[in-house]
């Protein structure tokens, strides 16, 4: 098959990706180790140029499926065409059902999380388990979750945390779970509302959807945008209520605060807020780990950076407003949890947690550039030994829903291979991480038990308290 004349057909654009890249080839030892996109790019040019044949557009279309958007490579703009790439090419050729239905996290979890005993019983069985995984195009060797008894969203609603905080003191959040907390540990959710709780803030837990990252990433772009509009609206009316807006997990609030807010600052609505003239592009700029976003603003020629300071990205139909509004409210839940330390307003009255820990900083988190706030609360846990990963080029592999595809699932364990490696070389008792798709891809892997930070946060704050009891009654 030739590569279509079109310039906007996918295979133009994935060609378009190997080109620029092969130009400049900083990627190729940087991410030889971690990345299962770069080394095929670099194998395929390579083959190119020594053979004079030409990437064929079958190979260019499973380039462009190797991308797990992990973001640790150094060029946004590569990643964006990669989506873009993607997307075209599900929009011209279609998605399968297998991937359609399982790119739906939130609608799985509703499913089998209305009868859990029975969606377990058939996920174990070798015979309907088997037969599940074949029809949805999931890999045999793939461990499917245990669904609760409980979600999250039910044990919210029993809590009243639907309702919105109607105080006017005080600080209140709205809280973005995700899916996985929502559906698959709903601990991971509820220990995070305690944890907040018990620092005096007001929960709002709103009827959200899925962040849009796992469409996303499959190139469904109708689904994405419908989660992200949906979530959109009812995030930038929590913010304007006043509520800051906490993610537990990292890969939601990446999505929140990068991708959905990317190109927004460049639009003419809010460049008109900022009092921005015909010379000047204000944006604000980039602050530092615990600066609020907007310090500062930074003024960027008009005559210079016009054709590249645009709102024409993925999510650019959407309100740029709404977009800044929320971005500039999002918080990761150790990173606010540090602010309030920092701010001397954090509760302290831990108790001793024992244990050896190994702490996994996750792809979407060191993306973000806000630090490690994790590895700074639970030092304050006593008891608890804590040793962490350290380099930015390890990723577990998993890619959320892409990991559980039959074609991508040895990808995924050979991706993940130097960090589980790591971890066995470190030999834990247990393993720590924002990321739940990390603790999928380490359930598959590693014997020891993965716990979120919050859940360690909670669990200090419940044996400080009983001891505090214990003291008043002795």
């Amino acid at each position: 098959m030739d590569i279509p004349e079109n310039k906007n057909a996918p295979e133009r654009i994935a060609r378009k990706i190997v080109m620029d890249c092969a130009d400049c080839d900083c990627c190729r030892p940087i991410m030889d180790e971690s990345c299962l996109f770069f080394p095929e790019l670099y194998r395929l040019y390579d083959q190119e140029v020594a053979t004079g044949q030409k990437i064929t557009a079958t190979e260019l279309r499973q380039l462009v499926e190797k991308c797990n958007f992990c973001a640790l490579c150094p060029c946004p703009n590569i990643r964006a065409d990669i989506i873009r790439a993607k997307t075209q090419f599900i929009e011209r050729d279609g998605l399968k059902f297998g991937v359609r239905t399982v790119e739906n996290v939130e609608r799985i979890g509703k499913l089998c999380g209305a009868l859990p005993g029975l969606a377990n019983r058939l996920l174990r069985s070798d015979l309907a388990g088997g037969m599940i995984k074949e029809a949805l195009g999931i890999h045999r060797d793939r461990k499917l979750p245990e669904f609760p008894g409980e979600s999250f969203p039910a044990w919210a609603r029993k809590k009243g945390l639907h309702v919105k905080p109607n105080t006017m003191a005080g600080r209140k959040v709205a809280y973005f779970a995700g899916c996985t907390a929502r559906y698959i540990f709903p601990e991971v959710a509820r220990a995070t509302v305690e944890v907040l709780q018990h620092n005096g803030i007001d929960v709002y837990c709103p009827e959200q959807k899925c962040c849009g990252m796992p469409s996303f990433l499959e190139g469904d772009r109708k689904l994405t945008m419908e989660f992200a509009g949906h979530n959109l609206n009812l995030l930038a009316d929590a913010a304007q209520d006043g509520c800051d807006i906490v993610c537990s997990c990292p890969t939601c609030s990446f999505m929140l605060r990068h991708l959905l807010a990317e190109g927004a600052y460049y639009s003419r609505e809010y460049q008109e807020s900022a009092g921005s003239d015909p010379k000047f592009i204000k944006v604000p700029a980039k602050p530092k780990p615990g600066e609020a976003p907007e310090r500062k603003m930074e003024a960027f020629d008009k005559t210079i950076f016009k054709n590249i300071m645009k709102d024409e990205g993925y999510f650019s139909s959407l309100d740029p407003m709404k977009r800044v509004a929320v971005a500039e409210k999002i918080f990761d839940v150790g990173e606010f949890l540090l602010r309030m330390h920092k701010a001397g307003e954090l509760r302290t009255d831990f108790g001793s947690v024992e244990g050896q820990a190994v702490y996994f900083p996750p792809c979407h988190q060191r993306e973000q550039e806000f630090g490690q706030p994790h590895m700074e609360l639970i030092a304050l846990v006593p008891g608890l030994k804590l040793d962490a990963i350290r380099g930015n080029l390890y990723c577990c592999g998993l890619a959320g829903v892409m990991g559980f595809k039959r074609d991508f699932h040895e990808a995924s364990i050979e991706l993940g291979s130097r960090l589980i490696l790591k971890i066995r070389g470190m030999n834990p008792e247990i393993i720590v991480t924002d990321c739940l798709s990390c603790r999928l891809q380490f359930n598959q892997l590693l014997p020891q038990k993965v716990l979120h930070p919050v859940e360690i946060l909670r669990e200090a704050y419940k044996v400080g308290a009983q001891g505090a009891r214990l003291a008043a009654h002795g």
